[in-house]
C-alpha cells in the first residue's frame, strides 16, 4: 500500500517539476527573442539616422534655402522619433500578457538603456 502512495506521490511531483521546467524554459525562449528584436530595432533606428543624415548633406550640396533645410531636418527627426515611439508601443502591446511584466521599458531611452543592461550580463 505504501508503494502505491510512494509511486504517485512520485507521479505528481514529476508533473509539477515538468511543469515548471517547461514554464522556465518558455519564459528564457522569449527573453531570448526579445533581446534579439530589441537588436533588430536599435539597428533599424541607426540606419534611419544615417538616412537622415545623407539626406541632410545631399542638400546642403543642392544649395538649398536654409529655412527649407531646416524644416526638412526638422520633419525628418520628427518622422524618426514618431516610428521609435510607434515602435515601442506596439511592440509592448504584442507581448503576451504572461510577459508583460518582464518588458521594463515605456519610450525609446529606457528600451536602449534596457538592452544595454541585459547584454552587460
Amino acid at each position: 500500500m505504501y508503494e502505491l502512495l510512494w509511486f504517485i506521490g512520485g507521479a505528481l511531483v514529476y508533473q509539477l517539476l515538468s511543469r515548471m521546467l517547461k514554464i522556465i524554459q518558455i519564459y528564457m525562449f522569449f527573453q531570448e527573442i526579445h533581446v534579439h528584436i530589441l537588436m533588430m530595432l536599435k539597428a533599424a533606428s541607426h540606419d534611419l539616422d544615417t538616412v537622415v543624415d545623407i539626406k541632410a548633406t545631399m542638400m546642403e550640396e543642392l544649395d538649398l534655402e536654409e529655412g527649407q533645410m531646416e524644416l526638412i531636418n526638422s520633419t525628418d527627426k520628427q518622422i524618426v522619433e514618431t516610428w521609435r515611439a510607434t515602435t515601442i508601443f506596439k511592440l509592448q502591446s504584442f507581448v503576451p500578457n504572461v510577459f508583460k511584466t518582464s518588458v521594463k521599458y515605456h519610450n525609446w531611452d529606457e528600451m536602449k538603456k534596457y538592452l544595454s543592461d541585459v547584454l552587460k550580463k
